[in-house]
């Protein structure tokens, strides 16, 4: 009987997998204890093998299979226990797995083909253990994982292991498990290690103490705050707008300075010093006429007042002519001060 039209689990209540191609090493390890539950002498079959009785005519020549009616109460026992084997065998596998098996009558011959076929020979199993020992050795448990799913990992390898027939020990399992914990379990490491009996743990005893730290540890942990992130980026948002708006007042000033230079309010160096208008044939105050009189308070001259004054006038001028955006005027002090940079003498 196949596997055919069932679930991806067996008939019994132990319900093993479904041998589908891809999940041998598991369902090779759950088989094992499928047919050990029906009876020792049935995985004794599997292991041992089991030869159909067989007799010599009586007329001489090669042996054959020997009559069912003239078998003995021993070997149909023995032939019972094979057929229970490979009966529990043929209910859990796929279709595709089935006709691998389909023509043998023998539990054991069914179980080789299934290994050889999954495991390959000696040389590829040689190759997935080389493959396995890597993993092992390189495994590490991150930063931000559960400690349960790293030790799921790292027994899917020492299981694979060992259905391959590379075992290994107690001790060494723990060693890596200790070796592969990241920084926050430092604590524990060191307490197990401390501890008189660490050597006589078992890695399940390992396991469940590291299991039970880590609940203990997520329990008493104060919860993580979710704005840090946000508190961070706002931050370097407001840096970066700081850091503009001191550039966006330097390039205001600069602007100021140029405006003042072409207005006549600043000259060379520091020396800012308002421009003196020039007024020829100037008569005494005394002799003026009222409206020669009258005085600019913008340029110290007579006859005209401050709005009406040529230099307001002029001011007006640039200051219309100087209308650029903050943010034009930021990149246009910039390329200034690149240009300065450039024109400045190099030592040497």
């Amino acid at each position: 009987m196949s596997g055919f039209g069932m679930s991806k689990e067996g008939v019994s209540s132990v319900r093993p997998p479904l041998l589908t191609g891809d999940n041998y090493s598991l369902w090779k390890g759950k088989m094992e204890a499928y047919i050990c539950q029906i009876h020792d002498r049935a995985w004794m079959a599997v292991e041992d093998g089991y030869a159909p009785p067989m007799m010599i005519p009586t007329d001489g020549g090669e042996e054959v299979l020997k009559p069912k009616a003239q078998w003995s109460p021993q070997e149909f026992i023995d032939s019972m226990w094979n057929n229970k084997a490979i009966h529990a065998i043929r209910c859990v596998v796929s279709e595709n797995q089935y006709k691998l098996i389909q023509i043998t009558r023998i539990a054991k011959e069914a179980w080789d083909i299934l290994e050889v076929a999954h495991e390959g020979t000696e040389v590829v199993k040689d190759s997935k253990l080389q493959v396995l020992q890597t993993r092992f050795e390189t495994i590490r448990m991150e930063e931000h994982e559960h400690f349960n799913d790293f030790q799921v990992r790292l027994m899917d390898i020492v299981n694979q292991s060992h259905q391959l027939g590379d075992p290994y020990s107690d001790r060494r399992i723990k060693q890596k498990i200790m070796r592969s914990l990241p920084e926050r379990f430092e604590p524990k490491v060191t307490a197990l290690e401390e501890n008189d009996t660490y050597k006589e743990m078992k890695p399940s005893e390992v396991i469940r103490r590291l299991l039970a730290y880590e609940s203990r540890k997520a329990t008493t942990s104060p919860p993580k705050k979710k704005k840090d992130i946000t508190l961070k980026t706002s931050k370097m948002e407001e840096e970066e707008d700081d850091s503009y708006e001191d550039i966006a007042l330097i390039a205001k000033g600069f602007k100021k300075f140029l405006n003042l230079q072409k207005s006549g309010y600043g000259s060379k160096g520091n020396d800012f010093k308002k421009k003196k208008t020039t007024i020829k044939n100037v008569k005494p105050y005394h002799e003026m006429s009222s409206r020669e009189k009258i005085q600019c308070y913008e340029c110290g001259g007579f006859r005209h007042i401050s709005k009406d004054c040529a230099n307001l006038e002029d001011e007006r001028e640039e200051v219309a002519t100087s209308s650029d955006s903050d943010e034009e005027v930021v990149a246009k002090f910039l390329a200034l001060g690149l240009d300065l940079e450039e024109d400045m003498p190099t030592a040497g």
